[in-house]
């Protein structure tokens, strides 16, 4: 490749639906792109503003990525912090638009020119194994899915026969009933029907809980899976969370599965 003829775009441009720390950027199409990425922005100039004009050329990177950005910005200078930035970092990358909340959704979606089923997923063979393998590109889709019902412009035509376990959700929107201790097949309904419950709301408890990635997970385990892979900031999460206020003796549960800050 010609580094001085091509413009790469950022890895989170590329692949949002990769979350910040995903196995995704070691193997794969994304350990490929972040080879070729370390050696493109070699390329660049070192000031602060012809790079600070290149990433403002692409979209904003998810929070997490914030010391990413800062490397970037500064590539002469020692990162403050081991891992991570400080809140005042981050607030001043906010108020560059350098990163933001709830963008990888966006550069997601700004991608699709049609609706995008989650069958079609490369991992989506079944809702179980699109939830375990692809689950933060499936709630991607299911928030697009929800979105277009909601403009009652979502036509269903046919759903392929190893997704009739979600069918109902997909055609309704309602949720109907569910066997929380199949998670995987819980959390693609909640996925197909568009809203995730958290697991306190079925009446499920910490000593459910079991912590395993295992394809017989149950809800909480698959709870998890969806809280490690969808969020990348901590705002996002609460958005959702509001309307089921976390129960006191969930909340050090909620966040060491999180993990994500601000």
């Amino acid at each position: 490749m010609d580094s001085h003829s091509v413009v790469l775009g950022p890895p989170w441009e590329a692949f949002p639906t990769y979350e910040r720390y995903s196995i995704g950027w070691r193997m794969g199409p994304g350990q490929a792109y972040m080879i070729v990425w370390n050696e493109y922005i070699k390329t660049l100039p070192r000031d602060y503003d012809a790079r600070l004009a290149f990433l403002k050329s692409h979209p904003p990177a998810p929070l997490n990525w914030c010391d990413t950005i800062l490397s970037l910005l500064h590539p002469n200078e020692k990162p403050t912090k081991l891992n991570g930035c400080t809140s005042s970092e981050v607030e001043e990358l906010l108020k560059l638009g350098l990163v933001d909340h709830d963008v990888a959704f966006k550069t997601w979606h700004s991608k699709q020119s049609v609706i995008a089923w989650p069958w079609l997923m490369p991992l989506g063979d079944t809702p179980e194994e699109a939830v375990r393998y692809g689950t933060r590109e499936f709630w991607f889709i299911s928030r697009q899915l929800l979105a277009i019902r909601q403009a009652k412009q979502l036509v269903i035509e046919e759903i392929p026969s190893a997704w009739r376990s979600v069918e109902t959700q997909l055609r309704t929107g309602l949720l109907g009933d569910i066997d929380p201790s199949l998670g995987l097949l819980t959390l693609a309904q909640m996925f197909c029907a568009g809203a995730v419950k958290p697991p306190w709301v079925l009446g499920l408890s910490l000593s459910d809980f079991a912590d395993t990635y295992e394809m017989d997970m149950a809800y909480c385990d698959a709870f998890r899976l969806w809280v490690e892979c969808a969020f990348d900031d901590r705002r996002l999460l609460n958005s959702f969370l509001k309307e089921t206020p976390v129960p006191d003796e969930w909340v050090d549960w909620i966040d060491e599965q999180a993990g994500v800050h601000w």
